[in-house]
Protein backbone atom coordinates (compact mmCIF):
# COMPACT_ATOMS: atom_id res chain seq x y z
CA UNK A 1 0.00 0.00 0.00
CA UNK A 2 2.89 2.43 1.08
CA UNK A 3 4.31 1.75 -2.61
CA UNK A 4 1.53 2.35 -4.21
CA UNK A 5 0.46 6.01 -1.94
CA UNK A 6 4.23 6.56 -3.03
CA UNK A 7 3.90 6.13 -6.86
CA UNK A 8 0.81 7.92 -6.71
CA UNK A 9 2.57 11.07 -4.67
CA UNK A 10 5.45 10.75 -7.60
CA UNK A 11 3.03 11.26 -10.18
CA UNK A 12 0.95 14.23 -8.63
CA UNK A 13 4.22 15.67 -7.83
CA UNK A 14 5.78 15.21 -11.90
CA UNK A 15 2.16 16.26 -13.10
CA UNK A 16 2.55 19.74 -11.14
CA UNK A 17 6.09 20.79 -12.35
CA UNK A 18 4.61 20.11 -15.83
CA UNK A 19 1.94 22.38 -15.23
CA UNK A 20 4.36 24.68 -13.50
CA UNK A 21 6.81 24.88 -16.58
CA UNK A 22 3.99 25.11 -19.45
CA UNK A 23 1.73 27.72 -20.75
CA UNK A 24 -1.93 27.31 -22.06
CA UNK A 25 -2.33 29.04 -25.28
CA UNK A 26 -5.16 28.92 -28.05
CA UNK A 27 -4.14 27.76 -31.29
CA UNK A 28 -6.68 27.16 -34.37
CA UNK A 29 -9.44 27.06 -31.78
CA UNK A 30 -7.97 24.34 -29.82
CA UNK A 31 -6.46 24.97 -25.92
CA UNK A 32 -3.16 23.81 -25.94
CA UNK A 33 -0.29 23.23 -22.78
CA UNK A 34 2.76 24.39 -24.50
CA UNK A 35 6.54 24.78 -22.66
CA UNK A 36 7.98 27.78 -22.93
CA UNK A 37 11.52 28.01 -24.49
CA UNK A 38 13.97 30.89 -23.90
CA UNK A 39 15.57 32.24 -27.06
CA UNK A 40 19.22 33.83 -27.53
CA UNK A 41 19.87 36.25 -30.47
CA UNK A 42 23.36 37.20 -30.59
CA UNK A 43 23.96 36.66 -26.96
CA UNK A 44 21.23 38.83 -25.98
CA UNK A 45 17.91 37.11 -24.51
CA UNK A 46 14.85 37.93 -26.79
CA UNK A 47 12.60 40.27 -24.59
CA UNK A 48 9.23 39.41 -24.98
CA UNK A 49 6.01 39.11 -22.49
CA UNK A 50 5.06 36.64 -25.25
CA UNK A 51 7.08 33.68 -24.06
CA UNK A 52 8.34 31.81 -27.15
CA UNK A 53 6.99 27.81 -26.68
CA UNK A 54 7.49 24.25 -28.15
CA UNK A 55 4.60 23.36 -30.28
CA UNK A 56 4.63 19.82 -32.02
CA UNK A 57 9.18 20.08 -31.77
CA UNK A 58 9.42 23.17 -33.05
CA UNK A 59 10.42 26.20 -31.71
CA UNK A 60 7.76 29.29 -32.29
CA UNK A 61 7.91 32.97 -31.66
CA UNK A 62 6.06 36.25 -32.04
CA UNK A 63 6.89 37.78 -34.91
CA UNK A 64 7.85 41.39 -34.17
CA UNK A 65 9.57 40.74 -31.23
CA UNK A 66 12.15 38.27 -32.96
CA UNK A 67 12.49 40.08 -36.48
CA UNK A 68 13.10 43.18 -34.55
CA UNK A 69 16.14 41.58 -32.26
CA UNK A 70 17.42 39.88 -35.71
CA UNK A 71 17.53 44.02 -37.12
CA UNK A 72 14.69 43.05 -39.47
CA UNK A 73 11.88 44.99 -40.51
CA UNK A 74 8.23 43.16 -40.80
CA UNK A 75 5.16 44.36 -43.08
CA UNK A 76 1.74 42.82 -42.06
CA UNK A 77 -0.84 42.35 -44.41
CA UNK A 78 -3.95 41.79 -42.26
CA UNK A 79 -6.20 41.28 -45.81
CA UNK A 80 -4.52 37.92 -46.63
CA UNK A 81 -2.54 37.35 -43.58
CA UNK A 82 0.92 37.28 -44.51
CA UNK A 83 4.28 38.83 -43.37
CA UNK A 84 7.18 40.04 -45.47
CA UNK A 85 10.34 40.07 -43.82
CA UNK A 86 12.97 41.90 -45.13
CA UNK A 87 16.99 41.84 -43.79
CA UNK A 88 19.64 43.14 -45.78
CA UNK A 89 19.08 41.59 -49.50
CA UNK A 90 16.75 38.61 -47.94
CA UNK A 91 13.22 39.07 -48.36
CA UNK A 92 10.83 36.25 -46.69
CA UNK A 93 7.39 35.96 -46.99
CA UNK A 94 4.90 33.57 -44.80
CA UNK A 95 1.17 33.23 -44.47
CA UNK A 96 -0.49 32.09 -41.87
CA UNK A 97 -1.50 28.22 -41.83
CA UNK A 98 0.49 27.83 -44.88
CA UNK A 99 3.20 25.71 -45.78
CA UNK A 100 4.06 27.93 -48.80
CA UNK A 101 6.87 30.46 -48.23
CA UNK A 102 9.08 32.97 -50.74
CA UNK A 103 12.37 33.46 -49.90
CA UNK A 104 13.51 36.35 -52.54
CA UNK A 105 10.45 35.02 -54.19
CA UNK A 106 11.04 31.37 -54.92
CA UNK A 107 8.46 29.30 -53.22
CA UNK A 108 9.34 26.52 -50.97
CA UNK A 109 7.04 23.95 -48.89
CA UNK A 110 8.22 24.22 -45.11
CA UNK A 111 6.66 21.18 -42.99
CA UNK A 112 3.62 21.12 -40.98
CA UNK A 113 5.38 21.32 -37.55
CA UNK A 114 6.52 24.93 -38.92
CA UNK A 115 4.05 26.24 -40.56
CA UNK A 116 3.13 30.05 -38.99
CA UNK A 117 0.46 30.13 -36.66
CA UNK A 118 -1.66 32.82 -34.66
CA UNK A 119 -1.53 32.00 -30.74
CA UNK A 120 -4.12 33.43 -28.36
CA UNK A 121 -2.60 34.31 -24.84
CA UNK A 122 -6.11 33.80 -22.70
CA UNK A 123 -4.13 35.14 -19.44
CA UNK A 124 -2.93 38.99 -21.91
CA UNK A 125 -5.99 38.20 -23.86
CA UNK A 126 -3.89 38.94 -27.07
CA UNK A 127 -3.25 37.18 -29.90
CA UNK A 128 0.37 36.77 -31.09
CA UNK A 129 1.60 35.82 -35.04
CA UNK A 130 3.73 33.16 -34.43
CA UNK A 131 6.65 31.92 -36.56
CA UNK A 132 9.04 29.02 -36.88
CA UNK A 133 12.49 30.40 -35.37
CA UNK A 134 15.05 27.85 -37.40
CA UNK A 135 13.01 28.30 -40.56
CA UNK A 136 13.21 32.00 -40.22
CA UNK A 137 16.37 32.52 -38.70
CA UNK A 138 18.22 30.07 -41.48
CA UNK A 139 16.61 31.89 -43.97
CA UNK A 140 17.72 35.12 -43.14
CA UNK A 141 21.39 33.63 -42.99
CA UNK A 142 21.33 32.86 -38.81
CA UNK A 143 22.88 29.99 -37.46
CA UNK A 144 20.87 28.37 -34.96
CA UNK A 145 22.03 26.61 -32.14
CA UNK A 146 19.61 23.87 -29.32
CA UNK A 147 20.81 23.45 -25.99
CA UNK A 148 18.67 20.85 -24.48
CA UNK A 149 19.25 21.10 -20.64
CA UNK A 150 18.74 24.87 -20.87
CA UNK A 151 16.12 24.73 -23.07
CA UNK A 152 16.96 27.17 -25.07
CA UNK A 153 17.44 28.17 -28.78
CA UNK A 154 20.43 30.48 -29.50
CA UNK A 155 20.49 31.84 -33.09
CA UNK A 156 23.73 34.27 -34.36
CA UNK A 157 24.16 35.82 -37.47
CA UNK A 158 27.91 36.41 -36.14
CA UNK A 159 30.35 33.92 -36.76
CA UNK A 160 33.37 32.72 -34.98
CA UNK A 161 36.70 33.05 -36.90
CA UNK A 162 38.58 29.50 -36.68
CA UNK A 163 42.02 29.73 -37.21
CA UNK A 164 44.12 26.30 -37.44
CA UNK A 165 47.56 25.76 -39.51
CA UNK A 166 47.98 24.25 -42.73
CA UNK A 167 50.22 21.89 -43.93
CA UNK A 168 52.76 24.40 -44.80
CA UNK A 169 51.96 25.94 -41.01
CA UNK A 170 50.54 28.85 -42.45
CA UNK A 171 47.43 30.09 -40.71
CA UNK A 172 44.29 30.03 -42.08
CA UNK A 173 40.94 31.11 -41.00
CA UNK A 174 37.89 28.41 -41.56
CA UNK A 175 34.83 31.45 -41.60
CA UNK A 176 34.59 34.54 -41.69
CA UNK A 177 32.80 37.03 -39.67
CA UNK A 178 29.20 37.87 -40.98
CA UNK A 179 28.87 41.21 -42.66
CA UNK A 180 25.22 41.26 -41.89
CA UNK A 181 25.96 42.44 -38.42
CA UNK A 182 23.09 45.77 -37.77
CA UNK A 183 20.82 43.60 -35.66
CA UNK A 184 22.52 43.46 -32.26
CA UNK A 185 20.60 45.13 -29.83
CA UNK A 186 22.53 45.36 -26.09
CA UNK A 187 22.03 48.51 -24.60
CA UNK A 188 18.75 51.07 -23.13
CA UNK A 189 19.45 52.65 -27.23
CA UNK A 190 19.95 50.01 -29.26
CA UNK A 191 23.58 48.90 -29.81
CA UNK A 192 24.46 46.67 -32.65
CA UNK A 193 27.27 45.46 -34.51
CA UNK A 194 29.90 48.24 -36.10
CA UNK A 195 31.68 46.06 -38.28
CA UNK A 196 29.74 46.36 -41.86
CA UNK A 197 31.61 49.71 -42.75
CA UNK A 198 32.32 50.54 -46.76
CA UNK A 199 34.67 52.28 -48.57
CA UNK A 200 33.93 55.86 -48.86
CA UNK A 201 34.50 56.07 -52.39
CA UNK A 202 31.89 53.82 -53.55
CA UNK A 203 29.52 56.41 -52.34
CA UNK A 204 28.68 59.70 -52.84
CA UNK A 205 28.88 61.80 -49.60
CA UNK A 206 26.70 65.37 -49.63
CA UNK A 207 27.62 68.01 -47.34
CA UNK A 208 23.77 69.56 -47.83
CA UNK A 209 20.24 67.90 -48.19
CA UNK A 210 18.18 68.91 -51.05
CA UNK A 211 14.27 69.69 -49.82
CA UNK A 212 11.28 70.03 -52.39
CA UNK A 213 9.17 71.29 -50.03
CA UNK A 214 8.44 71.65 -46.48
CA UNK A 215 11.45 69.90 -44.27
CA UNK A 216 10.13 66.70 -42.57
CA UNK A 217 11.21 65.99 -39.18
CA UNK A 218 11.02 62.98 -37.51
CA UNK A 219 11.38 63.70 -33.32
CA UNK A 220 11.67 60.17 -31.57
CA UNK A 221 11.09 60.28 -27.60
CA UNK A 222 13.48 57.28 -26.69
CA UNK A 223 12.13 53.99 -24.90
CA UNK A 224 8.32 53.70 -23.86
CA UNK A 225 5.52 51.10 -22.64
CA UNK A 226 7.13 48.62 -21.42
CA UNK A 227 10.95 49.96 -22.17
CA UNK A 228 11.06 52.92 -19.52
CA UNK A 229 14.71 53.61 -19.86
CA UNK A 230 16.86 54.99 -17.31
CA UNK A 231 14.81 55.29 -13.87
CA UNK A 232 16.34 57.97 -11.45
CA UNK A 233 18.56 56.67 -8.56
CA UNK A 234 17.22 59.98 -6.96
CA UNK A 235 13.85 60.19 -7.18
CA UNK A 236 12.29 56.37 -8.43
CA UNK A 237 9.31 57.59 -10.09
CA UNK A 238 11.25 60.07 -12.30
CA UNK A 239 11.48 57.62 -15.91
CA UNK A 240 13.45 58.24 -18.79
CA UNK A 241 10.69 56.85 -21.13
CA UNK A 242 7.91 60.33 -19.65
CA UNK A 243 11.12 62.79 -19.82
CA UNK A 244 11.88 62.01 -23.54
CA UNK A 245 8.20 62.69 -23.80
CA UNK A 246 7.64 65.68 -22.33
CA UNK A 247 10.48 67.31 -24.12
CA UNK A 248 8.90 65.84 -27.92
CA UNK A 249 6.01 67.22 -27.05
CA UNK A 250 7.37 70.47 -26.45
CA UNK A 251 9.89 70.20 -29.55
CA UNK A 252 6.87 69.35 -32.12
CA UNK A 253 4.58 72.50 -31.14
CA UNK A 254 7.98 74.59 -31.42
CA UNK A 255 8.93 72.81 -34.77
CA UNK A 256 5.13 73.28 -36.13
CA UNK A 257 5.40 76.94 -35.58
CA UNK A 258 7.90 77.60 -37.28
CA UNK A 259 6.18 75.05 -40.60
CA UNK A 260 8.15 72.31 -40.21
CA UNK A 261 6.33 68.90 -41.13
CA UNK A 262 6.62 67.24 -37.86
CA UNK A 263 6.74 63.26 -37.34
CA UNK A 264 6.44 61.84 -33.76
CA UNK A 265 7.21 58.04 -33.39
CA UNK A 266 5.32 58.30 -30.39
CA UNK A 267 2.97 60.61 -28.64
CA UNK A 268 1.83 58.60 -25.37
CA UNK A 269 3.18 55.41 -23.36
CA UNK A 270 3.58 53.37 -25.72
CA UNK A 271 6.77 50.45 -27.13
CA UNK A 272 7.88 50.95 -30.61
CA UNK A 273 10.97 48.88 -31.60
CA UNK A 274 14.06 50.81 -32.92
CA UNK A 275 13.45 49.42 -35.96
CA UNK A 276 9.79 50.63 -36.51
CA UNK A 277 11.29 54.48 -35.21
CA UNK A 278 13.58 54.15 -38.28
CA UNK A 279 11.45 52.61 -40.71
CA UNK A 280 9.00 55.53 -40.11
CA UNK A 281 11.53 58.10 -40.65
CA UNK A 282 12.92 56.03 -44.03
CA UNK A 283 9.63 55.73 -45.27
CA UNK A 284 8.70 59.25 -44.78
CA UNK A 285 11.74 60.38 -46.68
CA UNK A 286 12.33 62.90 -43.82
CA UNK A 287 15.37 65.19 -44.18
CA UNK A 288 16.16 65.07 -40.22
CA UNK A 289 16.40 62.23 -37.60
CA UNK A 290 16.63 63.75 -33.74
CA UNK A 291 15.86 60.61 -31.10
CA UNK A 292 15.47 62.50 -27.63
CA UNK A 293 16.88 60.94 -24.62
CA UNK A 294 18.12 60.85 -20.70
CA UNK A 295 21.50 59.66 -19.63
CA UNK A 296 22.59 57.32 -16.45
CA UNK A 297 25.68 56.04 -15.00
CA UNK A 298 26.32 53.98 -12.04
CA UNK A 299 28.51 56.55 -9.80
CA UNK A 300 25.92 59.51 -9.81
CA UNK A 301 28.86 61.77 -10.42
CA UNK A 302 28.35 62.24 -14.42
CA UNK A 303 26.67 65.24 -15.82
CA UNK A 304 25.59 66.85 -18.71
CA UNK A 305 24.18 66.92 -21.88
CA UNK A 306 25.89 64.92 -25.10
CA UNK A 307 25.05 64.55 -28.53
CA UNK A 308 25.72 61.72 -30.65
CA UNK A 309 25.60 60.29 -34.42
CA UNK A 310 26.36 58.04 -36.77
CA UNK A 311 29.66 58.77 -38.90
CA UNK A 312 28.78 58.63 -42.97
CA UNK A 313 31.79 56.51 -43.56
CA UNK A 314 31.06 53.68 -40.81
CA UNK A 315 27.59 53.28 -41.81
CA UNK A 316 26.39 52.30 -45.28
CA UNK A 317 23.24 53.74 -45.87
CA UNK A 318 24.15 57.12 -44.97
CA UNK A 319 24.74 59.90 -48.14
CA UNK A 320 25.25 62.81 -46.22
CA UNK A 321 27.59 64.39 -43.54
CA UNK A 322 26.37 63.69 -40.34
CA UNK A 323 28.37 65.70 -37.91
CA UNK A 324 27.06 69.21 -38.77
CA UNK A 325 23.85 68.31 -37.26
CA UNK A 326 24.99 67.00 -34.35
CA UNK A 327 27.30 70.15 -33.84
CA UNK A 328 24.20 72.13 -34.58
CA UNK A 329 22.14 71.03 -31.71
CA UNK A 330 25.12 70.98 -29.44
CA UNK A 331 25.87 74.68 -29.57
CA UNK A 332 22.32 75.66 -29.90
CA UNK A 333 21.51 73.25 -26.35
CA UNK A 334 24.58 75.07 -24.71
CA UNK A 335 23.17 78.67 -25.56
CA UNK A 336 19.57 77.51 -24.24
CA UNK A 337 20.62 75.80 -21.06
CA UNK A 338 23.68 76.86 -20.17
CA UNK A 339 24.31 73.24 -18.86
CA UNK A 340 27.43 71.50 -18.63
CA UNK A 341 28.22 70.18 -22.47
CA UNK A 342 30.06 66.91 -22.78
CA UNK A 343 31.74 66.13 -25.81
CA UNK A 344 30.11 65.03 -28.98
CA UNK A 345 30.68 61.07 -29.52
CA UNK A 346 30.26 59.08 -32.77
CA UNK A 347 27.95 55.85 -32.01
CA UNK A 348 27.42 54.02 -35.50
CA UNK A 349 26.47 51.00 -33.36
CA UNK A 350 23.12 52.67 -32.06
CA UNK A 351 20.26 51.45 -34.14
CA UNK A 352 17.98 54.54 -34.62
CA UNK A 353 21.21 56.33 -35.99
CA UNK A 354 22.60 53.60 -38.04
CA UNK A 355 19.20 52.55 -39.64
CA UNK A 356 17.96 56.19 -40.60
CA UNK A 357 19.05 57.25 -44.05
CA UNK A 358 18.73 60.66 -43.20
CA UNK A 359 21.46 63.23 -40.89
CA UNK A 360 20.54 62.06 -37.58
CA UNK A 361 21.32 62.44 -33.84
CA UNK A 362 20.63 61.14 -30.56
CA UNK A 363 20.52 64.25 -27.54
CA UNK A 364 20.98 62.86 -23.93
CA UNK A 365 19.82 65.66 -22.09
CA UNK A 366 21.06 64.95 -18.72
CA UNK A 367 21.96 62.49 -16.36
CA UNK A 368 18.83 61.15 -14.40
CA UNK A 369 21.57 59.51 -12.07
CA UNK A 370 22.74 63.04 -11.24
CA UNK A 371 21.61 65.33 -8.15
CA UNK A 372 23.15 68.25 -10.14
CA UNK A 373 21.11 67.30 -13.16
CA UNK A 374 17.83 66.41 -11.67
CA UNK A 375 17.14 69.60 -10.24
CA UNK A 376 17.03 70.93 -13.70
CA UNK A 377 15.46 68.13 -14.98
CA UNK A 378 12.61 67.99 -13.10
CA UNK A 379 11.32 71.60 -13.65
CA UNK A 380 9.08 72.31 -16.06
CA UNK A 381 11.01 75.42 -17.39
CA UNK A 382 13.85 73.52 -17.96
CA UNK A 383 12.18 71.33 -19.86
CA UNK A 384 10.92 74.38 -22.10
CA UNK A 385 14.89 74.78 -22.52
CA UNK A 386 15.90 71.63 -23.60
CA UNK A 387 13.21 71.56 -26.15
CA UNK A 388 13.96 75.52 -27.46
CA UNK A 389 17.70 74.18 -27.42
CA UNK A 390 16.57 71.06 -30.11
CA UNK A 391 14.87 73.89 -32.03
CA UNK A 392 17.45 75.91 -32.34
CA UNK A 393 19.76 73.49 -33.22
CA UNK A 394 17.41 72.00 -36.23
CA UNK A 395 16.81 75.70 -37.58
CA UNK A 396 20.56 76.65 -36.99
CA UNK A 397 21.13 73.05 -39.15
CA UNK A 398 18.34 73.84 -41.63
CA UNK A 399 19.81 77.72 -42.87
CA UNK A 400 23.13 76.02 -43.18
CA UNK A 401 22.60 72.84 -44.66
CA UNK A 402 19.87 72.25 -46.40
CA UNK A 403 18.82 73.28 -50.15
CA UNK A 404 15.69 74.02 -51.46
CA UNK A 405 14.58 72.87 -54.81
Amino acid sequence: MKKIVGLLLCFILFSQNIHANSTSVIIQNRRTNVTPVKVEVNGNNLQSKFAPFAYENRTLVPIREITESMGANVAWNNQNKTAQISLGDKKVLLQINSRAVYINGKKKLIDKGSIPVFASYPKENETKTMVPLRFLSEALDFNVEWNQEKQQASISNIKTVSVMKTKDNQVSSESKPSEKTNNKAVDLRGKVDASDQVEPEKREISKKVKAKGPVTVVIDAGHGGKDSGAVSSVDSSVKEKDLTLQVTSRLGDLLRSKNYEVIETRTRDEYIGLAKRAEIANENQAEIFVSIHFNSSNSGLASGIEILYAPEDKVKIKSHEQVHLAKALHDELKKATGSTMRSMKKRPDLAVLRWTEMPAALCELGFVSSPEDMKNITQDSYIEKLAQGVANGIERYVNNYVEFE
